[in-house]
């Protein structure tokens, strides 16, 4: 089966940080069905396609993704894992989400082969509570199993962007209560 692609728009950020962080967790690329051989090769692949979509030199975004990989893995469990780094010549967060045709070893902390993917690259100079409120968004949306299980059924880009913003604005409002 062939990789399917789709740029996502992203939507309009509110005042408050918390929606700024929404609008940029939501994945401006999605790719479905890519064939990956392991983590060297995800993040390789995930680093071509934010340089090729975000007009990068490919080397330093995939290396800053595999020196981040290395130190420890992004792999969360449940099929699962954030692939980040901070580069250089950016201003604000770039993220694209990767479905791949067979799970790869991702060295997750449940031994689940690893088939989504969301990538997450944020400016090297940007601000560290920025990165970390997306992280926290992110964990508070991944633990939602119903969200998860959605991701996993969509079978076209426009599903996977739709389930993408429904659960972000879930997660987004129960943090802002919080």
């Amino acid at each position: 089966m062939p990789m399917t692609r789709v740029l996502a728009t992203q939507s309009p950020s509110g005042a408050h940080d918390i929606w700024k962080i929404a609008a940029w967790l939501q994945p401006r690329e999605i790719l479905l069905d890519v064939d990956l051989r392991d983590r060297a090769h995800a993040c390789e692949f995930l680093g071509a396609e934010i340089a090729r979509t975000h007009g990068l030199e490919a080397g330093p975004v995939a290396r800053a993704l595999w020196r981040r990989e290395q130190a420890a893995s992004t792999g969360l469990g449940h099929g699962f894992a954030i692939p980040h780094a901070r580069i250089g010549g950016i201003e604000r967060p770039i993220t694209l989400f990767a479905r791949t045709v067979r799970g790869i070893d991702f060295k997750a902390p449940d031994g689940a082969p690893v088939s989504q993917l969301l990538a997450i690259i944020v400016p090297e100079q940007g601000a560290r509570d920025d990165h970390l409120r997306m992280l926290a968004l992110i964990a508070r949306l991944l633990s939602d199993g119903a969200f998860r299980e959605r991701l996993a059924r969509a079978l076209q880009p426009a599903e996977v962007a739709v389930t993408f913003r429904s659960g972000i604005t879930h997660a987004a409002d129960s943090l802002a209560d919080s």
